[in-house]
């Protein structure tokens, strides 16, 4: 639930809407909500094939199929009890030009008006993400991953500026321009121009026909950095060990070349039933990752169900050992009273590393939650 509070133009500046020239008749509507979590959460973290998860989540950490005790002894407490808190707010408001101007939580300025919206923000949404209307093919799991799909490159780490036009026809098309992966300090002239990745361009639109959400995305980042993919020393270690600790370097392309990405997705609703399906492939010049994504929600009297299929795959360019994650989650809701709902999901992750075989993990939890 949103609760919106009417400021004076003083409280415009304090909000940081000084960098604009408001009169101070002007008003700004503040919004904020949030929610809080209370879960119960299983998963086998430790196990024969995955080293102690909770210290190595990704594939730069240790893991030795062959170790019988991948844990050292340590055994796994379950259920592990949680509470979870989160606040947004924003601000929003019009100068006397008709400039629309909002500031939120992430620092994340937006410009509004006739021609469409121009939006500032550091390590933003590129326009390849914001072109995606299927899930994102991240549920929750216990594990090594991939990432789910990749709508951005290694480039728009540092401040994006993505520019949406007008909606026509139900039609929207953005653009997106980051000048370089690592913002500079204004205050240090050594610190503006060390980035890796400059002049990320990235292009998305989106089309709704009735029930139907059809979204494209493509993106361009170019890198200057030192190192390259064939003298970077992990990428060079095709045995099965070396191949896990590059892969997340292939991932994100610190040291893999010129990098592109290509989305599609879709959605459709009918009746009570949610359908959205979702590609991706993350093209470097050490390796490429494609992801595929599958998912259903239905309406079962009071309950909301849903189930989700995704499948990430990793593939080398040189002829080092490639990484194959398939993650299959289940999910079910029911709202307790106004504002609290109760929620149980499952999640298997299985990953299997050509030469060392599948390891899996289970994830379960049990949350209530709180909105307002």
């Amino acid at each position: 639930m949103d609760k919106k509070i009417l400021l004076s133009g003083a409280a415009a500046l304090i909000m940081g809407a000084s960098l604009f020239a408001a009169p101070a008749s002007a008003n700004i509507t503040f919004s904020h909500s949030g929610e809080a979590k209370l879960s119960a959460l299983m998963g086998d973290w430790c196990s024969q094939n995955s080293a102690d998860l909770n210290d190595n989540t990704d594939f730069a950490g240790a893991f030795d199929p062959a170790d019988a005790d991948a844990c050292s002894g340590a055994g796994e407490e379950t259920p592990l009890w949680t509470t979870e808190a989160a606040l947004d707010w924003a601000a929003a408001g019009t100068l006397a030009n008709g400039l629309g101007v909002s500031l939120d939580q992430d620092a994340v300025i937006t410009l509004s008006g006739a021609f469409g919206s121009v939006t500032f923000e550091d390590g933003g949404d590129s326009a390849a993400t914001k072109a995606r209307v299927n899930a994102d093919g991240k549920p929750d799991i216990i594990g090594d991953t991939l990432g789910g799909h990749n709508t951005a490159t290694s480039g728009t780490a540092g401040m994006v500026v993505t520019y949406a036009a007008p909606s026509m026809g139900g039609m929207d098309i953005f653009v997106s321009y980051a000048p370089n992966s690592e913002g500079g300090n204004a205050a240090d002239a050594s610190d503006t121009d060390d980035a890796d990745f400059t002049d990320t361009i990235g292009f998305g639109a989106t089309f709704s026909l009735d029930n139907i959400t059809i979204g494209a995305g493509f993106e361009s980042a170019s890198y200057k950095g030192d190192a390259t993919c064939e003298t970077d020393p992990n990428l060079s270690d095709t045995s099965a060990l070396g191949a896990l600790a590059a892969a997340s370097e292939i991932a994100v392309g610190e040291a893999c070349g010129d990098e592109t990405v290509t989305s599609l997705g879709a959605t459709m609703t009918t009746g009570d039933l949610d359908l959205n399906a979702g590609y991706s492939k993350l093209d470097t010049e050490g390796g490429d990752i494609t992801t595929m994504n599958l998912g259903l929600g239905m309406a079962v009297g009071s309950y909301n169900l849903s189930l989700d299929y995704v499948n990430s795959k990793l593939a080398y360019v040189a002829d080092v050992t490639d990484t194959d994650q398939t993650v299959i989650a289940v999910g079910a809701s029911t709202n307790l009273g106004d504002g609290v709902d109760l929620g149980l999901t499952f999640s298997n992750n299985s990953v299997n590393v050509s030469g060392t075989g599948a390891h899996t993990n289970y994830r379960a939890e049990a949350a209530v939650t709180i909105t307002y």
